[in-house]
């Protein structure tokens, strides 16, 4: 299918075609999501300037360092029209890959949170309460397609890949769609690693951009069935679904808004038992850091009494020694004067014995 092919489908998609009719369906949401300053902004600037085929603009307002992703700037969801029927939305990433954070991604993911309105980080349950506000201002006629955005000079830790994992799997949950994961940055990092490793977590379809941006527009046959490709694939997918299932938007509207609070309950009992753990675990440190403290200080105390009782030792031997000395110099001197003294007696009974001769 060529490119004006392709444009063609994309131009006259809509659910009212669909076997099944639209079942409620109005239009296609493409909710981007992942970590911040992946290029998602970046991304959906490619998307419209490869779909309007005119200037070059920065619709999105994405910081676009050529080759780099130094943005994450964005802090609401953003809604990006391409046709009447076909939404890009541009949610607000990730600062890293943590429950509070993926609760909030789960919500805008699962449309629970209006457009065009800032998107806050919370803790506790304040997120729950932002919904329950939010629940006349979003619309159930929307159909969600996710699509995961990923920088590829980001390759993926080993510490990272389970909780990665379980962030695809759980938008997989929450919209019954298997998210498409999109590459950017494809010809500034290793795109076969990352590549493999999201393979690895299970996903099937996976498509590499180069984002189009203000120093590097320079329109490519290339660049442009790519992402007339992405979104054709996106459309068919959410054509099959309505097609081949029977859906009730306001059911799956209602049963997002439980899996998200269910979500964030059990997010808050984890982060609870973590803390707990944390605590006990601080406490355990500071008990066995008092038992060393002390077994240290009966250590150095035993050895002060020992290093006490040898010197005392020591100095009663040295005592000891020097009595000895002297009573062994008083000895030899009682010796010799006795020696001296019979000496003398000799002589004077030998000059006695020499007179009377």
């Amino acid at each position: 299918m060529d490119m004006d092919e392709l444009k063609h489908v994309i131009n006259n998609f809509s659910f009212d075609r669909c076997k099944k009719g639209n079942q409620g369906f109005n239009r296609c949401l493409i909710q981007l999501f992942g970590l911040a300053g992946h290029g998602k902004s970046s991304f959906i600037n490619t998307c419209i300037y490869v779909w309007q085929d005119g200037e070059y603009q920065n619709w999105a307002k994405a910081d676009e360092e050529h080759g780099g992703h130094h943005g994450g700037h964005t802090l609401e969801r953003i809604p990006h029209k391409i046709t009447s029927n076909i939404m890009l939305v541009d949610n607000r990433g990730l600062p890293k890959m943590d429950g509070y954070g993926s609760g909030e991604i789960f919500a805008q993911l699962g449309n629970l949170l209006p457009l065009g309105r800032n998107v806050e980080f919370t803790k506790g349950f304040g997120l729950v309460d932002r919904i329950v506000r939010s629940e006349k201002l979003v619309k159930h006629s929307d159909f969600i397609a996710p699509v995961f955005v990923h920088s590829v000079k980001h390759i993926i830790p080993p510490e990272e890949m389970n909780e990665l994992k379980s962030v695809l799997h759980t938008a997989r949950d929450l919209t019954g769609i298997y998210p498409i994961v999109v590459l950017t940055h494809k010809n500034y990092g290793n795109l076969t690693t990352v590549e493999s490793s999201f393979r690895d977590m299970g996903i099937e379809r996976i498509f590499a951009f180069e984002n189009y941006t203000h120093e590097d527009h320079f329109k490519t046959r290339g660049r442009h069935e790519e992402v007339l490709k992405f979104l054709q694939e996106v459309i068919k997918d959410a054509q099959f679904r309505v097609e081949h299932e029977t859906r009730n938007p306001v059911k799956e509207m209602h049963d997002r808004k439980q899996f998200v609070v269910n979500y964030v309950h059990q997010r808050e009992k984890k982060m609870e038992q973590e803390s707990l753990e944390r605590k006990k675990a601080l406490e355990r440190a500071i008990r066995e850091k008092e038992l060393k403290r002390q077994e240290e200080e009966l250590e150095r105390e035993g050895r002060r009494r020992r290093e006490a009782e040898e010197a005392a030792l020591r100095k009663r031997r040295e005592e000891l020694e020097r009595q000895r000395s002297f009573e062994q110099a008083q000895y030899n001197e009682e010796i010799l004067a006795q020696q001296q003294a019979n000496k003398k007696g000799n002589k004077k009974f030998l000059g006695l014995f020499g007179k009377k001769k």
